[in-house]
């Protein structure tokens, strides 16, 4: 591992983990203006509804590009590079723009099709914020290109940091505007956030040096490439969104407020995931992609190690804390305003099944990420429809018997089933990158982390008999269960912590 690198993953993390914050506080402001009600059940849905054609676009063509990008950087000419880039700009946003306009005539049948037990008033008001939320496909496929390019040239602050405008713009909406505007002004907001973060990023992009010109040339041979890998990635999307569109339609036949509750609880348990994937695992992605097209395999295979390792070291006692203290948690992040009791306790049980996944989530992103880089999306897509398919089976089996508590744990257990067929299915087709390393590793964290668990829920129990406060409460205990397990890591000289205190040290002596 790079020092150059490690540095950057350092730094890119407390931007991203102070943008994760700004993100969370934007959650707990809207649970507060509306709790687990009709608006926030509609508001998250038209979300989910634009989220589908972004998700099995954009998210498969940033996934793609980034590859193609790092051999046009080493083997070609910028002439060409900026040919290729304004063929995938022009191509991009001709296909969203198509796809905003059919999602604004039909809208109606899409809302339809997603929440079919809605309630007529729910039905309407997701309608209305679906039109208003449709450009945000525009927008997010320039904010997505910009980010891979940048990223392909080793810039990484700046796509970092888009979340902020998003944010801030929301949470001032908000607190000053909801009284005035509504459930329909906070979308509004979240249109403006993403326009925000394309004039955020666009001097950056801009001294890179190339120029956009419209150009319709389908026989380019970068778009050759993207369209020949982005196809397996299309249709796992597609098979992804099937899935979300199971999972929406039988949320939308519980309570009211259940795909709020579930929303709230996703974000939670995700937040640490989101962390992750947008500092590391962007990083160690790019930099795979780059390590395989110079043909370094051995680098390669020693960054995924130690990405995967670093990964289980974080996501498993976060994963155990959320469990132990799912309810002061949630009490403690969004019970004000709307957000009353019996919404916690909605979203308690909905974060208890979806933590149990976080490490399938979690690993699952690095693998195919792996697989991605050297160009290999036949693969994780044929692994993500499994995994799907595996989810929609679980939730019809479980949500009747579980509600909501099934529709999360059904998620869990599909992302950890294909996590595991994704694992050996990537030894297989690179040789073996230190599986008996990392099971020793998980071995080691997983003890470390029970034990953690059990004295922050005595802590927990203990400090609020004294004092029932469970701000302090909560706090103490997870303090305390930090230090344990940092100390419990040491003992155990897990590897990939010494590289991280040796870089640590390093970057204090030079300050």
């Amino acid at each position: 591992m790079s020092k150059k690198i490690a540095n950057a993953a350092i730094l890119i993390t407390l931007i991203t983990l102070l943008s994760k914050f700004t993100g969370f506080f934007r959650d707990i402001v809207l649970a507060n203006k509306y709790g687990t009600t009709v608006n926030s059940d509609a508001f998250i849905m038209a979300q989910s509804i634009v989220g589908v054609f972004t998700g099995l676009i954009l998210s498969a063509l940033g996934t793609t590009f980034i590859p193609i990008m790092a051999d046009y950087l080493q083997k070609n000419k910028k002439q060409e590079t900026n040919n290729f880039l304004s063929v995938i700009y022009t191509i991009t946003l001709s296909l969203t723009i198509i796809l905003c306009i059919l999602g604004f005539v039909y809208t109606s049948e899409l809302v339809n099709l997603f929440a079919p037990n809605f309630t007529t008033e729910a039905h309407v008001l997701t309608v209305q914020l679906t039109q208003i939320l449709l450009p945000v496909i525009v927008l997010t496929a320039i904010v997505t290109l910009s980010s891979s390019k940048l990223q392909s040239h080793g810039s990484f602050l700046v796509p970092a940091t888009i979340g902020f405008p998003m944010n801030f713009i929301m949470i001032i909406t908000m607190f000053f505007f909801t009284e005035s505007f509504g459930i329909s002004g906070v979308a509004v907001a979240f249109v403006l956030g993403t326009l925000l973060q394309i004039i955020l990023q666009y001097p950056f992009t801009k001294k890179l040096g190339y120029r956009f010109k419209v150009n319709f040339d389908i026989n380019n041979e970068g778009l050759r490439k993207v369209g020949i890998l982005i196809v397996p990635i299309l249709i796992g999307s597609g098979i992804q969104q099937i899935n979300t569109m199971v999972n929406q339609i039988m949320a939308s036949g519980l309570e009211e407020g259940s795909i709020a509750a579930l929303n709230f609880s996703n974000r939670l348990s995700l937040f640490i995931i989101g962390l992750l994937s947008a500092a590391i695992v962007s990083v160690f992605y790019t930099s795979m992609s780059k390590y395989f097209s110079a043909g370094q395999d051995e680098l390669f295979k020693r960054m995924l190690k130690n990405t995967i390792n670093i990964s289980v070291i974080i996501i498993l006692p976060a994963s155990v804390g959320f469990i132990v203290l799912r309810l002061p948690i949630v009490k403690l992040i969004f019970e004000r305003g709307m957000f009353d009791s019996t919404a916690s306790e909605m979203t308690a049980v909905a974060l208890l099944f979806y933590t149990i996944g976080l490490i399938g989530f979690l690993l699952r992103n690095v693998l195919s990420r792996a697989f991605y880089a050297i160009k290999d999306t036949k693969t994780a897509m044929i692994n993500g429809s499994i995994a799907v398919i595996l989810n929609i089976i679980f939730s019809l089996v479980l949500a009747p018997y579980m509600g909501l508590g099934g529709l999360a744990l059904a998620t869990s257990l599909s992302g950890i089933i294909g996590t595991l067929l994704l694992m050996f299915n990537l030894q297989n087709k690179i040789g073996a990158f230190g599986l008996k390393e990392i099971f020793y590793t998980f071995l080691k964290v997983s003890f470390l982390s029970v034990i953690m668990g059990f004295i922050v829920h005595y802590c927990y129990e203990f400090t609020y008999s004294l004092i029932p406060s469970n701000l302090l409460s909560v706090t103490l205990s997870i303090l305390i269960g930090f230090l344990m397990y940092l100390v419990g890591i040491i003992i155990f000289k897990i590897e990939e912590i010494n590289i991280l205190k040796k870089i640590i040290d390093k970057r204090l002596s030079r300050s």
